[in-house]
């Protein structure tokens, strides 16, 4: 996994509950000494969800609250800062979500070594998108985070359910 993730993870902890729990989570996770992370180094898979277990356990969140947390941390703010081209052209959560999947691969090319989620889509009505999310990683409830933190930078009240282990629909508002 990129290291922005940790970096932004690290961020949203010490914003919203303190440094003091981010050093807990650490150490929870096995982690003595917090390591410098560059936001292109990439970072073993298994070292970040114990870290995200570690804040879990620390702040009393379930992995859903924190996912949702996350969400919305990294959508409305961190990837402002950081991914701010990523957003132009979109107009609503719709635009943003169905570009996510090139957006993905051209970050792929861009650095051969990073393996993000890829998506398929697929309309189940004019309003209704099935989303699904490829990734060995399996961080399904990060990815529904996500989404509904599309829906909060749009200020849409996007409707998101997980239908299976891999699919989430998506219900945007109808259009006035």
């Amino acid at each position: 996994m990129k290291g922005t993730i940790v970096i932004a993870v690290r961020e949203m902890v010490q914003q919203q509950f303190g440094k003091d729990a981010w050093t807990k989570a650490l150490l929870e996770a096995g982690i003595d000494k917090e390591p410098a992370i560059a936001p292109s180094s990439m970072i073993d898979d298994k070292v970040v969800i114990n870290v995200i277990q570690g804040i879990c356990r620390t702040t009393g969140k379930s992995m859903q609250q924190f996912a949702d947390m996350f969400g919305e941390y990294w959508v409305t703010q961190y990837a402002q800062r950081m991914y701010k081209s990523f957003f132009l052209g979109s107009k609503c959560a719709r635009d943003f979500l169905l570009k996510m999947d090139s957006v993905h691969v051209s970050m792929t090319r861009a650095f051969p070594d990073s393996t993000p989620p890829r998506f398929e889509y697929e309309w189940k009505s004019d309003n209704t998108l099935i989303m699904t999310y490829k990734s060995p990683r399996g961080l399904m409830d990060i990815f529904i985070g996500l989404i509904k933190g599309v829906g909060k930078h749009y200020g849409e009240n996007l409707q998101v359910r997980k239908i299976t282990s891999n699919q989430v629909e998506i219900v945007f508002p109808k259009a006035a």
